[in-house]
């Protein structure tokens, strides 16, 4: 798929919707990728502190995780995305991407769906 977490790192912490979303936000939400691409994104108090290889983070240590092939992350990021793949919830429901159930999860959807959005971006050369 060919994003890059330090770029992804530097445009959410830019973007004030994303950090208006994440306010209060303290701990991990790991995105799994497929094909072994993991990525952990660290917060604390709001702050999106640091991204990593996630791939040794395990879910339980985890606020949020969002999963899913590279095929459905591909389709979830397309410009103009297929029906049901244009936010994780629907990808979740109608093509099984993973979405976990945690409280965080509901409490910080829309910086997941803002998230999805500067990946979108970023993945469609318009960042």
């Amino acid at each position: 798929m060919g994003l890059d977490c330090k770029a992804f790192a530097e445009l959410a912490r830019g973007d004030f919707e994303f950090t208006r979303e994440t306010r209060y936000l303290t701990g991990i939400i790991k995105l799994e990728f497929g094909g072994g691409i993991v990525w952990a994104l660290n917060f604390h108090n709001g702050v999106l502190t640091l991204v990593e290889d996630g791939v040794a983070v395990s879910d339980s240590d985890c606020k949020i995780v969002v999963g899913g092939r590279s095929d459905q992350w591909e389709s979830l990021l397309e410009d103009k995305p297929l029906p049901f793949y244009q936010c994780l919830q629907s990808a979740a429901v109608k093509h099984q991407m993973k979405l976990s159930d945690t409280n965080e999860t509901f409490a910080y959807l829309p910086a997941l769906n803002r998230m999805t959005t500067l990946l979108r971006q970023l993945k469609n050369g318009r960042a």
